[in-house]
């Protein structure tokens, strides 16, 4: 372990604090955007700076409906009444079967099962262990996001490398 990563900590966790922010920002913003631009009835408007350089555009999407299927076995049923060669005979495991499995395989730490009849250790065809990827998770203490947002504000995140610096105050 580094003697920086008391400072990563701190850095993750502000990261982590202005990406749901912004997040949040950003899903506010679009819905409100989406409002104006159907109220407006444009369909493609610019984003200018104060100066008058367009820096983009925002373009109202018109969608076409698209069929999604809602029944599977009502439209399976449609399917084999009009085109019968079209519908497929399926054979799949149970999924609570797969579940079982899956938790026998788990315990022993392998793609073996033991044969309920014989007792023999039995290799499970078609399935690999796989190791899953390391992580971890940022949860903060209540208005946490909040303090960080005032430290970052007062400048006292200024020592991390890597973190953007907010102007004293905030963005208006």
């Amino acid at each position: 372990m580094s003697t920086n990563f008391p400072t990563r900590l701190l850095h993750e966790a502000a990261m982590t604090a202005l990406h749901k922010t912004i997040g949040d920002d950003l899903n506010g913003m679009r819905a409100a955007m989406q409002q104006d631009l159907e109220a407006l009835g444009g369909e493609r408007m610019a984003a200018k700076l104060p100066d008058g350089t367009k820096v983009a555009s925002i373009t109202l999407s018109n969608p076409t409906p698209k069929p999604a299927i809602t029944d599977e076995a009502a439209f399976v049923r449609f399917v084999e009444d009009i085109a019968p060669g079209e519908v497929m005979t399926v054979k799949v495991v149970r999924p609570a079967f797969v579940t079982k499995l899956f938790e026998d395989m788990e315990k022993r730490g392998s793609a073996e099962i033991i044969d309920p009849d014989n007792g023999e250790i039995i290799e499970v065809e078609g399935v690999e262990m796989k190791t899953r990827a390391a992580s971890h998770s940022v949860t903060f203490e209540k208005n946490g996001r909040e303090a960080l947002a005032a430290a970052w504000r007062a400048g006292l995140l200024n020592h991390i490398e890597g973190l953007p610096q907010l102007p004293a105050g905030g963005a208006e």
